[in-house]
């Protein structure tokens, strides 16, 4: 239920605005936009590869005595990028306090191939030391300019080799309707 929740959340944002293929720029941006927010409960560092960020750590402010403000490292996100700066996976891991480090959590992998923009998501299997085979996608069908036509949400079970489709939404771009009459 929580995926699919995901799943419509993602639908939305998509058809709420112009969507567009997650670049380095773009990973870039929202770690500025985070990073620079006042009075947030998280802090964000990251390490870069030239100008593209590798890995961000996200910590939780806590207060501590005398008010000193300490640190809990709480998320670690780890981005790879094609040769043309778009992303191609981001693998998410969570802060294990009783064993004090970073414990994997899921991947997503992100592929464009001609006007098709497509986010499939895997958990990670402890006991194999691997991915699981993915069990959601998001298909993003894009018109030129990166603003999304059509949204198709998919869902398999682990036990199935496809993916059965869940939902499909079609987008309208209103500033395109207001324009074409």
């Amino acid at each position: 239920m929580k995926k699919f929740a995901i799943a419509i959340m993602m639908c939305v944002a998509a058809m709420s605005a112009k969507a567009q293929v997650i670049t380095s720029e773009t990973v870039n941006n929202v770690y500025e936009e985070v990073s620079n927010k006042p009075n947030s409960e998280f802090a964000f560092n990251a390490e870069f590869t030239g100008k593209d960020i590798t890995t961000m750590y996200v910590y939780k402010k806590s207060n501590g005595a005398k008010d000193m403000q300490t640190l809990k490292p709480h998320l670690k996100y780890e981005y790879a990028y094609a040769a043309d700066g778009t992303l191609t996976s981001k693998v998410t891991y969570h802060w294990n306090d009783s064993q004090n480090n970073w414990d994997c959590e899921s991947r997503y992998n992100y592929t464009l191939i001609n006007d098709q923009y497509s986010v499939e998501f895997s958990r990670y299997n402890p006991i194999a030391h691997t991915f699981d085979q993915p069990i959601d996608k998001m298909v993003y069908q894009l018109f030129p300019f990166d603003s999304v036509e059509n949204v198709s949400y998919y869902r398999r079970d682990l036990s199935s080799p496809s993916y059965q489709l869940i939902s499909q939404a079609h987008v309208t771009d209103q500033n395109r309707l207001l324009a074409e009459r």
